[in-house]
C-alpha cells in the first residue's frame, strides 16, 4: 500500500482551517486545505509519497502544471510564500514543524510580497529580421564575398569562421538589447532577476518583481518596446505569477547520520560553537582549494564535500553553541527562503 503524506504549496497568514477546493495535484484532483499554526498556514493536500526523480518527465510536467495553478489561485485572495515544486512530508506534524521552524522568517517575508506579482519576460529575435541585419554587417559581409569567389567553393575551415563571425555578432547584439529592455522595464519594478536562455534566438529571460497597481504601467512599457523594434523582436511576458524567483520556500530534513558525517569532515568534536564551524571551514577549504594542486589531481570533490558539510552544521547549529551527541541531535526540519536574485552569478544589467 502506497504511503501517503501532505503536498505542502506554500505558506499564507491565516490562523483557521480553510478549504480552496478539489484543484490539487495527484493521480485524480485532490482537496486542497490549510493546516494552521498560530497566525500562519500552510497550503497543502494529501499525497502519496513518491520520489519525483523516478517520476515520468509527461508526469512532473503535469504536477508542475497544477503546483503553479494551486498558487495560482491562493494568490487571488491573499499573498503566499511558494514552496519549492516537489516538497513532500510524512504528515501534518511535519508540516507544523516546518512552520515552527521557518515562522521568524515567513512572517517578515509574507509581509515583504504582500500586494507584489512576479511577470516573467523572454524576448526572441525574428529569425528573417536578426539574420537580415547579420548579413549586412561589414565584417559578415566582406568575409562572405571572400569566400564565395574560391572556385572550389567555401571549405570546411570557410564555413566554420563563417559560424563564428556570425555567433559573435549575435552574442554581442544580444547582450546590447538585452541591457537596453532590462534598463527600460525595471524602471516599473521593484526587482529583476536574469535566467539562462535556452539559444541565441533568445535576447532576455528575466523576472521582475513589482506592485500589483503598476502592472498595467509595465504592460504598457512593454508595449512601447514591441513597437520600437517594430517586430524585430518578440516578446512574451507570462504573469502574474506568485514571486518564485524573490522567495521561495526550501525544506530539508536532516537526520543524526547526514550530521554526524559533516562533523567528523571538519573534524569537530560533539560539543561545538557556530565559530568552530567556520574556522575549520576556512581550514579544509585552504587546504583543499583547487588552485592549491595545480598540477596534479584538483580536490574538487574534496572541496565540494567540506563546503555541504559547512552549510549544514550552519544550518543545524542555530545558536552559538549546540550539541552534536546522538542523544541530543534529533530529526529537523531545515526551513530556508531562496531567492534567485541574490545569486551573485546572476548578470545585473
Amino acid at each position: 500500500m502506497t504511503e501517503m503524506g501532505k503536498y505542502v504549496y506554500g505558506i499564507i497568514r491565516a490562523n483557521g482551517k480553510r478549504d480552496f477546493g478539489v484543484i490539487g495535484l495527484g493521480d485524480s484532483p485532490s482537496q486542497v486545505y490549510t493546516v494552521p499554526l498560530q497566525d500562519l498556514s500552510a497550503v497543502v493536500s494529501d499525497s502519496p509519497i513518491r520520489a519525483y526523480q523516478s517520476m515520468t518527465k509527461d508526469k512532473v510536467a503535469q504536477d508542475l502544471y497544477c503546483h503553479q495553478s494551486v498558487i495560482e489561485k491562493v494568490m487571488k485572495d491573499q499573498a503566499i510564500l511558494p514552496m519549492k515544486f516537489g516538497t513532500l512530508v510524512e504528515g501534518e506534524n511535519e508540516v507544523a514543524q516546518i512552520l515552527k521552524t521557518g515562522y521568524e522568517q515567513f512572517i517578515p517575508a509574507l509581509g515583504w510580497i504582500c500586494d507584489k506579482i512576479e511577470l516573467d519576460v523572454v524576448a526572441l529575435w525574428d529569425k528573417e529580421a536578426i539574420f537580415q541585419e547579420l548579413a549586412e554587417e561589414k565584417e559578415i559581409k566582406e568575409f562572405k564575398e571572400r569566400i564565395s569567389s574560391n572556385p572550389a567553393g567555401p571549405s570546411l575551415d570557410d564555413r566554420i569562421s563563417l559560424g563564428q563571425l556570425v555567433e559573435k555578432s549575435i552574442k554581442k547584439k544580444n547582450l546590447e538589447r538585452a541591457e537596453d529592455i532590462c534598463h527600460i522595464l525595471k524602471r516599473k519594478a521593484q526587482d529583476f532577476c536574469t535566467h539562462d536562455t535556452l539559444d541565441n534566438m533568445m535576447i532576455l529571460n528575466c523576472s521582475f518583481l513589482l506592485e500589483e497597481k503598476r502592472e498595467e504601467d509595465f504592460d504598457a512599457q512593454l508595449h512601447e518596446l514591441d513597437a520600437r523594434y517594430q517586430k524585430r523582436i518578440n516578446f512574451r511576458c507570462v504573469g502574474p505569477l506568485a514571486p518564485y524567483s524573490f522567495s521561495t520556500i526550501e525544506v530539508k530534513k536532516i537526520g543524526f547520520d547526514a550530521i554526524e558525517e559533516a562533523r567528523k569532515l571538519l573534524g569537530l568534536g560533539e560539543e561545538i560553537t557556530r565559530s568552530e564551524i567556520k574556522s575549520a571551514h576556512r581550514r579544509l577549504v585552504f587546504k583543499y582549494h583547487p588552485d592549491k594542486n595545480p598540477q596534479g589531481e584538483p580536490w574538487v570533490k574534496e572541496f565540494d564535500e567540506v563546503n555541504q558539510a559547512y552549510k549544514l552544521l550552519l544550518e543545524y547549529c542555530r545558536t552559538d553553541r549546540c550539541s552534536l551527541r546522538k542523544e541530543d541531535v534529533k530529526d529537523s526540519v531545515l526551513v530556508k527562503i531562496v531567492k534567485i536574485s541574490d545569486d551573485p552569478e546572476r548578470k545585473r544589467y
